[in-house]
């Protein structure tokens, strides 16, 4: 018999996040997909000059935000039990990694040692050429759905359903653009289309 779990899994229909910095660290969520936004913003400096109406421009860069609405669902006790697990796992992937200074004895002496980055994969629509897309998130939010309820286990609660958003700000790995004037070859950018 064939789970919502194996099904997700051979249909790729699994948000999968990982740590950069640790890539034993890593969770996935069932796509249950309620938004997703891909947005790409060009950005230039501009100079009005006498004379002209219209402003000179020169390109900075382009970046890319992606935001993803899931909801994360749990259909029994461990369900919920899991998916709070995997909420505690991917807000400490967003945290970075310290390592204590030679010397001091307090906690507050640390010193940042890495960023945290992350890579993510979600079918064709959150990749690099197939793979994860490197990055980092720059917001992730998971909200119980209270009408929805509550598994219990003694005192403790496991939602039966969170609302989750989280904000990817990718960093290719990859060339993108034009070389003397013909495109990379980057037919899987920004979605693997199957080409």
């Amino acid at each position: 018999m064939t789970t919502v779990n194996d099904y997700a899994k051979n249909k790729g229909s699994k948000i999968e996040i990982k740590s950069a910095m640790n890539e034993d660290v890593k969770v996935d969520f069932l796509a249950f997909i309620t938004n997703f936004t891909d947005s790409f913003t060009s950005q230039w400096s501009t100079e009005n000059v006498y004379g002209r109406q219209d402003p000179i421009g020169t390109f900075q860069s382009t970046t890319r935000s992606i935001s993803v609405s899931f909801d994360i669902v749990a259909f029994s006790r461990k369900d919920g039990k899991d998916n709070m697990k995997k909420v505690n796992t991917l807000t400490n992937i967003l945290y970075p990694s310290y390592k204590s200074i030679p010397g001091q004895t307090s906690s507050n002496a640390l010193s940042l040692s890495k960023a945290p980055f992350v890579k993510i994969k979600f079918a064709n629509l959150i990749q690099e050429e197939g793979d994860f897309l490197l990055g980092w998130i720059s917001s992730f939010s998971a909200n119980p759905v209270i009408d929805m309820g509550m598994f219990t286990e003694g005192d403790k609660l496991f939602p039966k359903v969170y609302n989750a958003t989280l904000t990817f700000n990718p960093q290719h790995t990859q060339q993108l653009g034009f070389t003397d004037n013909q495109t990379t070859g980057r037919a899987k950018f920004p979605y693997d289309g199957g080409q």
